[in-house]
């Protein structure tokens, strides 16, 4: 069920989100939660490249891993065994 919200948006981005409402046939609440869900999706992009990772290590290469990181931020070179 959806639920009503108040939001205030510059006058810019009200006429573009009615054009873009009249353009593509579709409703202002259609284009804000399809816009919300993007911008989550490329936010939240680096934590889920990074938890692709968890749990396929052990710790040995977990903690090698981060000890890496930690020495030499710089240093994309190291060895890890699968």
């Amino acid at each position: 069920m959806k639920r009503a919200i108040n939001v205030r948006l510059e006058e810019n981005i009200i006429l573009t989100l009615e054009k873009l409402s009249k353009d593509f046939h579709t409703t202002k609440t259609d284009i804000i939660e399809k816009a919300i869900q993007a911008f989550s999706k490329q936010k939240n992009k680096n934590k889920n490249n990074l938890m692709q990772f968890a749990g396929t290590l052990d710790a040995h290469n977990a903690d090698a891993i981060l000890d890496t990181i930690k020495n030499d931020k710089q240093s994309k070179d190291f060895k890890v065994d699968f």
